[in-house]
């Protein structure tokens, strides 16, 4: 392992870490991007789905653990499934 990814797992030794920012959205170790629409974006972390709704949303960055949404976010909810 690199020391780079040892330095990411002690500072992110969460099940997820979620960030807002003024016009964009940072989420780290989600599992699947389940919906996808400049509207409504929805990310499954492990224990429940994120849905972020807004205006002229897109991914910004996109790597397998973590995710950058920007655009007009206007709502940012939690469904327990």
């Amino acid at each position: 392992m690199h020391i780079k990814d040892n330095l990411t797992n002690f500072l992110y030794d969460q099940n997820y870490y979620i960030a807002m920012y003024d016009n964009y959205l940072y989420v780290f170790n989600y599992l699947n991007l389940d919906l996808l629409t400049n509207k409504k974006i929805v990310l499954k972390l492990e224990k429940f789905k994120l849905l972020i709704k807004g205006e002229n949303l897109f991914i910004s960055k996109l790597l397998p653990q973590e995710i950058l949404i920007k655009g007009k976010i206007e709502n940012i909810g939690i469904d327990y499934e």
